[in-house]
């Protein structure tokens, strides 16, 4: 089974970090995220850089609506995930209370289905000089409910076209869709001891449904692509650049 692991802290920890500090978290995550994909067992991660650079893309009526922060004001913020492939649960667990910042923080474990999106697009010469963003999918899990086969069906196809697209235009990086936030699980470490909990990180009128990848040249193109997701006609895209940490890679 694959599992995404979301990493969920407070941005404003930084504030009161001494720069050794901040270089320690970071060569912890560097050693973490080489200790994980010395397994074979990891796909696609990322660290977004902070929630004052996102934009969230709706479409309503045809019409694009472009405002700038989060998609959610939370106490604390989405800081980047890992996607693993896990033989059970309880591993995807083991490893997200490895995150260092499960301590202080919550890691947020929820389920891939068995989806082929296609291979990630290889660091390749076209992706040069462009930027990275995440596309982050928002939509109500309940609109779900009432639509017929062929109603998801429809939608399901105008995804396969979007990815399709990404792809040909050799822009896509990686991109999933998530199991129901019922089947997420929140894990913390607190006093080393693991806190486990059922339930997403928080509580939400629009929940996190899946997201993509991208190549972008700059957050025009970025916004673009969002405006193109079907879930912006019923929901919200919340766009995040990518942070670069090929430093502690």
């Amino acid at each position: 089974m694959n599992y995404v692991l979301l990493i969920h802290a407070a941005e404003s920890r930084f504030a009161t970090m001494s720069p050794s500090e901040t270089e320690s978290l970071m060569q912890e995550y560097g050693k973490y995220t080489k200790d994980l994909f010395s397994t074979g067992n990891a796909g696609d991660c990322a660290a977004l850089e902070p929630t004052h650079t996102a934009t969230h893309v709706q479409v309503r009526d045809g019409k694009r609506i472009v405002k700038d922060g989060p998609f959610a004001e939370t106490r604390e913020q989405l800081g980047g995930y890992y996607a693993i492939a896990a033989k059970t649960e309880e591993e995807a667990i083991e490893w997200a209370a490895k995150i260092p910042d499960a301590r202080g923080g919550t890691i947020e474990v929820r389920p891939i289905p068995s989806f082929d999106s296609g291979p990630a697009t290889p660091y390749a010469p076209e992706g040069k000089g462009l930027k990275q963003y995440l596309l982050l999918i928002y939509e109500p899990e309940s609109r779900w409910d009432n639509l017929s086969e062929a109603e998801v069906g429809a939608i399901y196809g105008r995804y396969m076209a979007f990815s399709k697209s990404l792809k040909e235009q050799k822009k896509f990086i990686a991109g999933d869709r998530l199991v129901t936030v019922k089947k997420a699980k929140s894990v913390g470490v607190t006093d080393g001891k693991r806190v486990l909990r059922d339930g997403p990180f928080a509580e939400t009128r629009e929940q996190l449904g899946g997201y993509y990848r991208v190549f972008a040249k700059d957050l025009d193109e970025a916004i673009a692509m969002a405006a193109q997701i079907p879930a912006a006609e019923t929901g919200t895209i919340e766009v995040r650049p990518i942070a670069d940490t090929s430093a502690y890679a």
